[in-house]
């Protein structure tokens, strides 16, 4: 197994270049990060074939990530008791591994948890951080191919998939071009959601379990998704229904139709699916407003008869269209539902889907050319759904991870199979 050919290893603090000011020395969270689970936000790039010798490749990443976090300066400190970011200067953490295999032995490797070989082993993929924890973790893996993997495990107590994104995108340019100029992240999100003094994380947090799950990835190309979408709008009357909308009625179908196979009776569910609400506000909110600015959209379904690809279709979109008349402010959805979450798990199946489709992760370039494969490990959570463009850009891979006794039903599905290549 690839983790037993580890030949070397190093590890450093990065610090921003600059000193971050002392009137900035203090981020307060706002509500939707004190609510987000304190876990950290993994993704990882492959290069098989970079330009530049390895020990270019980490000095510019070095260096050009000490820059960036002059910008992205919460990134550099610590986590305070559920309110605030120190923003210390303690730094971010790099890694810097090599491994006697080839990287096409990595990328195939199942990515269960800790043994996910392009994350560092004491980060486990989707684990807790701590308030003593580096925000930011990142490790440049080399492999004896010459290819290289370089992820990063971000706390999503102070950022969502669009601040990741950004966060990424301007490390990237700054690598490329280190004289880059690049726009100030805002950092607005506790003026816009004002935090609470009465949300603890020790009771909002999940323990992750990589035990007694099962993690499929599913391809669906772009003309599997057009003939979905075609048989959705004649069923539904639902005008240009979005690739996400008709994939996660799809997938969610599928996934409770295994478990009722194994159950004795129907049980009520809820599909919940995490959006970005940048777009809903009026006028909407830049791109670069950092942080966790999401909400959430619920479909329930309450029988059997209601379990259908349409319904599940035309459900999704009115609760889009009711999101933009929402106050997010005062009743945020994704506030309300994580800290009643305990409590609904007993009485219904929730099932939770996550996308970074339409985020250019497939467009990171260092200075050795796009990757071949941008990839999120599997999260250790029951009936959840992650959704990433495919590498060619007009696909997308789902990331699913159920119990595993209902894996066998799932995967067989031939409503599923009809859509998916399973990887």
């Amino acid at each position: 197994m690839a983790a037993s050919r580890l030949i070397s290893f190093a590890e450093k603090i990065i610090k921003p270049c600059f000193p971050t000011p002392l009137l900035l020395g203090r981020y307060n969270l706002s509500l939707i990060d004190q609510t987000i689970h304190s876990i950290y936000i993994p993704i990882a790039a492959f290069y098989p074939f970079p330009s530049k010798k390895p020990e270019q490749i980490s000095n510019i990443l070095e260096k050009s990530l000490s820059r960036v976090l002059s910008s992205y300066y919460p990134f550099a400190g610590r986590l305070r008791d559920n309110t605030f970011i120190e923003c210390n200067d303690r730094g971010a953490k790099f890694m810097n591994v090599q491994y006697d295999c080839p990287m096409s032995e990595v990328v195939n490797l199942s990515d269960i948890g800790p043994e996910y070989l392009p994350f560092p082993k004491d980060v486990k993929p989707w684990s807790r951080t701590q308030d003593e924890d580096s925000l930011l973790v990142i490790q440049l893996s080399h492999f004896n191919c010459g290819g290289l993997a370089v992820s990063a495990s971000l706390s999503h107590k102070v950022a969502d998939g669009c601040t990741l994104c950004n966060f990424l995108t301007d490390w990237a340019a700054i690598a490329r071009d280190h004289n880059a100029k690049i726009p100030s992240p805002l950092m607005i999100g506790s003026s816009i959601f004002p935090p609470s003094t009465d949300i603890h994380t020790d009771t909002l947090v999940d323990e992750i379990d990589y035990q007694s799950l099962g993690r499929k990835r599913l391809l669906f190309s772009s003309s599997k998704l057009k003939l979905l979408k075609a048989q959705v709008a004649s069923k539904t009357g639902v005008q240009n229904p979005t690739r996400l909308e008709v994939l996660s009625a799809l997938i969610y179908k599928c996934a409770s139709t295994a478990a009722r196979a194994n159950s004795s009776s129907f049980k009520q569910s809820m599909l919940v699916q995490i959006v970005n609400l940048r777009p809903t506000f009026g006028p909407p909110l830049p791109t670069r407003a950092f942080g966790n600015i999401v909400s959430m959209i619920p479909v329930a379904t309450t029988s059997e008869d209601e379990m259908t690809i349409a319904r599940v279709v035309r459900e999704l979109r009115k609760a889009k269209e009711e999101l933009k008349n929402e106050d997010h402010v005062k009743e945020n959805k994704l506030v309300w539902f994580l800290s009643n979450r305990q409590s609904m798990a007993k009485e219904i199946e929730l099932y939770k889907i996550s996308s970074l489709c339409g985020y250019p992760f497939n467009n990171l370039d260092f200075g050795w050319g796009r990757p071949s494969r941008v990839t999120v490990p599997a999260i250790g959570d029951e009936n959840t759904f992650f959704f990433m463009d495919s590498q060619s850009g007009d696909g997308i891979e789902a990331i699913v991870s159920l119990p595993e006794n209902n894996v066998p039903e799932f995967e067989n599905s031939k409503e599923l199979l009809e859509f998916a290549d399973l990887n």
